[in-house]
C-alpha cells in the first residue's frame, strides 16, 4: 500500500522511493517493487546513463488501486484518536 500511495504523484527512482516509504530494506523493497510490477500495478522504466536510472511509475490498474487505497487511508487517519484511546484503555487492563 505504501508503494502504491508513494507513486501516487509522479514515477520515482528506487532511492526517493526508499527515502520517501522510511524504514525499509533495500531488498524488501526491491521484492516489493517487482511483485508489483510482475501483478501490472506499475511499471519499471530504465534510462541510459550515464548514469543509468530505474524509475518506477504506476499503470491504469495501479491507479484503480491507488483510488481505492485513498478513502482506507483517509479513514485510518481520520481513526487514529480513537485508536490511541483503545491502546491505552488497553494497556491498563493489561498491567492489572
Amino acid at each position: 500500500m505504501i508503494i502504491i500511495l508513494a507513486l501516487e504523484d509522479e514515477p520515482k527512482r528506487f532511492g526517493d522511493l526508499k527515502r520517501c516509504i522510511g524504514d525499509v530494506t533495500q531488498s524488501v523493497l526491491t521484492e516489493n517493487l517487482r511483485g508489483l510490477q510482475r501483478d501490472g500495478y506499475l511499471t519499471r522504466t530504465v534510462s541510459p546513463g550515464p548514469p543509468v536510472a530505474v524509475s518506477y511509475e504506476l499503470t491504469p490498474l495501479g491507479r484503480s488501486l491507488l483510488e481505492m487505497l485513498k478513502p482506507l487511508v483517509f479513514w485510518s487517519h481520520e481513526q487514529m484518536d480513537n485508536v490511541r484511546i483503545k491502546r491505552m484503555e488497553y494497556d491498563r487492563g493489561q498491567t492489572k
